[in-house]
């Protein structure tokens, strides 16, 4: 057994015979969720740069990216506009930053993270358009399917408004990756393997775990300040992983494993800053145990 789950590294490699590289990008859009301050003004988790890049964030766009692309001309790369909600705007504003991908010959993709209320009817249209042309994934923040998590979080949407979206671009042959949240206080093992459940169920093209990690400036942190609840420890995080692994449909790509963040801006579990040994202890276990993803799917 080569890989003990379906990773995106190898899922790439066969798309487009080689190694592709992602370029973060901040595209300059806003974000439903934090401009209505009567709901709390954003999700509980997110930093000021809303999951965005922070050294290149007040650059333009091609700016951006061929800061990202000097000196590495000749690979491939995949434009992922990152922070906040990179559908909301008019398809007018949204079209011309869109577009801007195709002035790189270098550019074999792109990703767009959205929420799953912040796509207006007259985008699909565009999105569908794009597809076409180029390797088009839009990323939608799930982070869970049960209505009190999603409460906890200030998610501000309901898992029917997601099922919307998601099945609106899966009816495009538009590539959805799903992002979920592990280890949101008050959700027991059992809610979040409901989750993966489901998730099994409508087949998303790609799932992100996240650990539940605190960033400076955010609204987690002051509750994480007052003791309100615990962050998981690196074994537990890597136990629940395999477990919902072994659960999760093998034909999911896995785009992520665990959630990282500038140190800059980091506060909590310092393990978490080690990505790379996080992920090659889940990989090193599951081959340990020969165990795999689907295993018990």
């Amino acid at each position: 057994m080569d890989e003990p789950y379906r990773s995106f590294n190898s899922f790439l490699r066969k798309k487009f015979g080689g190694k592709v590289r992602k370029i973060p990008v901040n595209a300059g859009f806003a974000c439903p969720n934090k401009e209505d301050r009567a709901v709390g003004g954003g999700c509980i988790f997110c930093d000021s740069y809303g999951s965005g890049p922070i050294k290149s964030y007040d650059l333009s766009i091609p700016e951006q990216i061929e800061n990202f692309l000097a000196g590495r001309r000749g690979e491939k790369y995949i434009a992922y506009y990152q922070a906040h909600s990179n559908t909301y705007a008019p398809v007018s504003e949204l079209r011309r930053k869109y577009e801007l991908v195709f002035n790189y010959k270098e550019i074999v993709g792109l990703f767009i993270g959205t929420r799953p209320d912040a796509i207006a009817e007259e985008a699909y249209p565009l999105l569908e358009q794009l597809n076409k042309r180029i390797y088009l994934s839009v990323e939608l923040g799930l982070q869970t399917i049960h209505p009190a998590g999603l409460r906890y979080l200030h998610r501000n949407h309901t898992y029917e408004q997601f099922l919307d979206t998601f099945h609106k671009l899966k009816e495009r042959g538009i590539d959805v990756v799903v992002h979920l949240i592990i280890g949101i206080p008050g959700e027991t093992k059992e809610q979040m393997l409901e989750t993966v459940k489901e998730m099994n169920r409508i087949k998303p093209a790609g799932i992100k775990f996240h650990l539940l990690h605190v960033l400076k400036g955010t609204l987690l942190l002051e509750a994480y300040k007052k003791k309100e609840f615990k962050l998981l420890e690196k074994e537990e995080y890597i136990e629940l992983i395999i477990f919902l692994l072994e659960h999760l449909d093998p034909g999911i790509v896995i785009h992520r494993l665990t959630g990282e963040r500038d140190r800059e801006i980091f506060y909590a579990p310092a393990w978490a800053l080690n990505k790379v040994e996080a992920i090659n202890a889940i990989r090193s276990k599951m081959k340990e145990r020969s165990t795999f993803q689907g295993r018990l799917c």
